[in-house]
């Protein structure tokens, strides 16, 4: 057997073919092959950068905060989105209190005549002015959960109920998500509540699910505790790493929180994709609904063909800007999700980079949006047919036959009205409206000054209806 070490080229042909994920891991334990690697154009399928996570190719590499010193010995993760009341923490204090908490003067979220969701996630309207007071009625709920809790597992469903598996679903569901998340709950669970569970194994279920409120509820608390105790606990920085769908999550890195956890975000980005002599290629790029700022380090370039980018539109169209690399130019597609506010902070220069862009409408789109897009091609998904049937939407065809849209030049306006009826009036409409439009089958022809028709036609579907504008050539 030849046991002779690879030559430095050899090395850089088997790196090439690697998944890129395994060349991460490679390069995390294996310092000789880091110079070869780094030399090796690295090339991605798909690149997903959200909040405390980087997914590459179904991988996913999250971080986060966790107390590692409890009495169960299991971490407890103290950063991200709580599960209870949905808000989103990106650091902690020294005893482990989230950053929305501190920033709001240590006062506890809830009971502040409101509508808020306190602690435990849940919209209790009583008014309570002090910390303390919240704090109390919280440990309340808690003790009230312990005790549904106990009376779970020494219940025991009726015999010889009359019961089928679809019922029994919907049954378990209405316990989980209406009885035990009653926001008024005082006491233990009437009968009613208790006749959902019709047999031993929904009462295994609704013991387990008990079981996860509790340790939720304690989590949420445990700061709390930490500073009664003047206990400062030990926290860590976990980097996970877990693949595919519900795949194993295993830790890969853990490190002492110094009070940053963005200073470990940037530090995996760079560990992964920052002083590479090439830039990384990849096919489809979506960042992902950010909580919290994105850095990117300066000197990553990125070859793309596609890019997604979620709410947060115009930040994040920044941070794109500033590591494509201008050489993969002409983009091929864009999809990006706006609302009414974006269109006066957007790149239309950048956005005009993509052959293909679609915009999907968190509200209704406005003029200034439909004008300032110059791409050739848009779909939008989905617009409200009432702008269809405006003086803007009049507004941006005379501005396609002012400015002499190019042949091939193609708006796609998707609605949600799947009527014949509907699409027949926005036709009418645009016919009544525009001088010299003249109908034709399905259709309004519009002339432009050179020798092309700016057609605008329908399309009646199962489930929705198109209105396309579309250049074509003068027959």
């Amino acid at each position: 057997m030849n046991s002779k070490p690879l030559t430095y080229d050899s090395l850089k042909t088997v790196i090439l073919y690697m998944d890129p994920n395994t060349r991460i891991l490679l390069f995390s334990r294996i310092p000789s092959i880091r110079t070869a690697e780094r030399a090796v154009p690295l090339k991605i399928d798909q690149l997903l950068i959200g909040s405390h996570f980087i997914e590459v190719n179904q991988t996913t590499y999250e971080y986060g905060i966790y107390q590692v010193d409890r009495k169960d010995k299991v971490p407890c993760l103290m950063s991200g989105r709580s599960e209870l009341n949905y808000k989103w923490t990106c650091n902690v204090n020294e005893f482990g209190m989230r950053d929305y908490i501190t920033k709001a003067g240590g006062m506890l979220p809830g009971n502040n005549g409101l509508y808020e969701r306190n602690l435990f996630g849940f919209h209790d309207l009583e008014n309570i002015p002090t910390n303390e007071g919240r704090l109390q009625k919280l440990k309340k709920r808690l003790k009230i959960e312990k005790q549904r809790y106990n009376q779970l597992l020494n219940y025991r469903p009726k015999e010889k109920q009359v019961s089928d598996e679809k019922n029994d679903s919907i049954e378990f569901l209405r316990f989980k998500y209406y009885i035990c998340n009653q926001e008024d709950a005082t006491g233990l669970f009437d009968n009613e509540a208790l006749e959902l569970l019709k047999n031993e194994e929904m009462v295994k279920k609704g013991i387990e699910h008990m079981n996860e409120i509790i340790k939720k509820m304690e989590n949420e608390l445990l700061p709390f505790e930490n500073k009664r105790k003047n206990n400062r606990p030990k926290l860590e920085v976990h980097v996970t790493k877990e693949q595919g769908f519900n795949g194993p999550c295993v830790i890969i890195e853990r490190v002492k929180y110094t009070g940053d956890l963005h200073k470990a975000e940037e530090c995996l980005r760079d560990f992964m994709f920052s002083k590479r002599r090439h830039a990384v290629v990849v096919n489809k790029f979506n960042i992902h609904k950010p909580k919290c700022p994105i850095q990117m380090h300066r000197d990553l370039k990125i070859k793309i063909k596609k890019l997604l980018v979620m709410p947060s539109l115009s930040s994040n169209l920044e941070i794109v800007k500033q590591i494509v690399d201008t050489s993969s130019l002409p983009l091929k597609e864009l999809i990006i999700s706006v609302d009414p506010g974006d269109s006066q902070q957007l790149d239309f220069e950048f956005i005009g980079y993509f052959k293909f862009v679609l915009v999907a409408a968190i509200a209704s789109l406005r003029l200034p949006l439909f004008l300032g897009i110059q791409n050739q091609k848009v779909n939008f998904d989905y617009v409200d047919d009432e702008f269809l049937q405006s003086g803007d939407f009049l507004v941006l065809i005379r501005s396609w036959v002012e400015t002499n849209k190019p042949i091939g030049t193609i708006f796609k306006f998707f609605i949600s009205d799947r009527r014949e009826e509907t699409a027949s009036q926005i036709l009418n409409f645009v016919r009544d409206g525009i001088v010299h439009a003249t109908v034709g089958d399905k259709c309004v022809n519009i002339p432009m000054r050179t020798s092309s028709i700016l057609k605008i036609s329908y399309k009646c579907y199962k489930f929705h209806s198109t209105i396309t504008m579309r250049v074509v050539p003068l027959d």
